[in-house]
């Protein structure tokens, strides 16, 4: 029995292999030079700008080790000083010459979209951020807050020109809808957590992306509650009564939205700073890093899953009760997956696992496209530019948490560790 080879197998001719393998070494040495010219010439960069900024970052320090030092009452003070000014934004045109682009970003209608998708991004990042179960349904929890309005005002019973009902109009009751939809949407959350605790990463991310195109789909055909394709119109704006207070919302402009959904926001904030300081915030990011150790050490996987879903669903419930009032008008086209999408992407944006980061990350997503609204079609494609851009040179987000941005660092010093130990990557 012969030990050639097959005739139409082409060998590679012995005296090539070390001119291949010569060519080889002398591409990984030049690309191992380009990099380290690459590397000290960023150093030597910075270096020069951490220099020349040395004036002000040595003051900078001092002032945060002044707030860091009387933190007890710095801290609420500077809260205070930040919802001053997010509260008088409206009246910025009003009070200076402002150019356009900032006219249209400063206006109530806009303002108050900022404000819900900040709370939107403030509950998805419980979700997301804190305990790490990625969630793309999310948009049902903002539809089932929207269609609890619409049912419990009774404008779902309303249709103009052929009315089988009342015109809905506000009463002083209809303030408790906003309980209500807190609670149906935290039952929700609840049905949608207790059958995926056991599921991970990629398939709970399916699930939950089910789940939302389950409500859409279930709001699009029960005609006869939800409206159906044509949808719930003619919501009443809400108004407060009380002694001499006369206040009523009124069209989609009326800045009184922003300084309410504000009011929410300022209101979430605290509530989940308190949460994200306590023992459940503290078991959340132990399940977020490691699962199985987390129940080892005697986490209670299942409650705090649902406690996350929950809270991350009551604040979308919320949110969508006053989106309802504001727009007057819901359908189930609105509640679509880009919608679970873009709030996820404000959330990474900003940076997972900071409340800064979901603010910060919110506002830049809405009001992004607003300020280069005078781009036209292009103002879409400079966000995406800036946003691949980002990603690129800051992971971690606008604003990351610290624990965030220490895992991100650790893993990219690593890495180069590992490769400069020859692994391969």
């Amino acid at each position: 029995m012969s030990d050639k080879p097959p005739v139409n197998q082409k060998q590679e001719p012995s005296s090539t292999r070390p001119q291949n393998q010569s060519l080889t070494r002398r591409y990984e040495a030049a690309r191992d030079r380009s990099k380290a010219t690459r590397s000290a010439a960023y150093a030597r960069f910075r270096k020069a700008v951490r220099k020349d900024l040395e004036p002000v970052t040595s003051r900078w320090r001092t002032f945060r080790g002044k707030i860091e030092d009387n933190r007890k009452w710095a801290y609420p003070l500077i809260g205070l000083i930040l919802i001053t000014i997010a509260a008088l934004l409206p009246f910025l045109g009003d009070w200076f010459s402002i150019p356009i682009w900032l006219q249209r970003a400063t206006n109530g209608s806009v303002l108050a979209r900022t404000a819900l998708f900040v709370l939107f991004a403030l509950g998805l990042n419980v979700v997301v951020g804190f305990a790490g179960l990625l969630d793309l349904g999310y948009v049902a929890f903002w539809a089932i807050g929207a269609y609890t309005a619409g049912i419990a005002t009774g404008a779902h019973a309303y249709l103009e020109g052929g009315s089988v009902g009342p015109e809905p109009t506000w009463h002083m009751w209809m303030w408790a809808i906003l309980l209500l939809a807190l609670v149906v949407a935290t039952l929700a959350g609840l049905l949608l957590g207790s059958p995926t605790l056991r599921l991970r990463g990629d398939y709970l991310a399916i699930v939950t992306l089910g789940f939302g195109e389950i409500i859409r789909i279930v709001a699009n055909n029960l005609d006869h509650v939800t409206g159906g394709p044509r949808g719930i119109r003619n919501i009443p704006h809400p108004e407060i009564h009380v002694g001499g207070l006369n206040v009523v919302w009124g069209t989609l402009i009326d800045t009184k939205y922003y300084w309410l959904l504000l009011g929410l926001v300022v209101l979430w904030i605290v509530a989940i700073r308190m949460l994200d300081n306590s023992r459940i915030g503290r078991a959340w990011v132990a399940i977020r890093e490691d699962e199985v150790a987390a129940a080892s050490m005697g986490v209670n996987i299942v409650r705090m899953k649902l406690a996350a879903f929950a809270i991350g669903a009551c604040t979308a419930g919320v949110g969508g009760v006053i989106y309802a009032e504001q727009i007057n008008f819901i359908s189930p086209p609105t509640f679509n997956i880009q919608q679970s999408i873009l709030i996820l992407a404000m959330v990474v944006i900003g940076g997972m696992g900071s409340i800064g980061g979901a603010i910060v990350g919110a506002s830049a997503v809405v009001l992004i496209p607003e300020v280069f609204k005078s781009l036209d079609d292009y103002r879409f494609f400079a966000f995406g530019f800036a946003i691949v851009l980002m990603m690129i040179f800051r992971p971690q987000g606008l604003l990351p948490s610290k624990r965030r941005k220490a895992e991100l660092v650790g893993a990219s010093q690593d890495q180069q560790l590992y490769e400069a130990a020859g692994g391969s990557g």
